[in-house]
């Protein structure tokens, strides 16, 4: 039988060329600049979405902001800018 290459070939290729995940793996990246915005990439959509709680879906994780005037200030496919006041960030498998 023949192995399937896709991912892992991509894995190998990630780990040999000494790169972040998110650069070949749909890894969510996650930057948050001071209390104020937080930054993410690589997300697939969003679950939840209001004032005091955004949940964006990333490839088998969810990423949970809380905090109060929480607005969405950016959204493509792939990337997410939330800005208000941050309280935290979490991540849920």
């Amino acid at each position: 039988m023949r192995k399937k290459r896709g991912g892992s070939a991509l894995l190998k290729a990630v780990e040999l060329f000494d790169l972040p995940g998110e650069a070949g793996l749909g890894v969510p990246r996650v930057t948050v600049t001071g209390a104020h915005t937080v930054h993410v990439e690589n997300h697939r959509g969003l679950l939840e979405y209001g004032p005091e709680t955004i949940i964006a879906n990333c490839a088998g994780l969810m990423v949970k902001i809380r905090g109060a005037g929480l607005e969405i200030s950016a959204m493509s496919d792939m990337e997410l800018v939330v800005t208000g006041k941050v309280a935290g960030v979490e991540f849920i498998s």
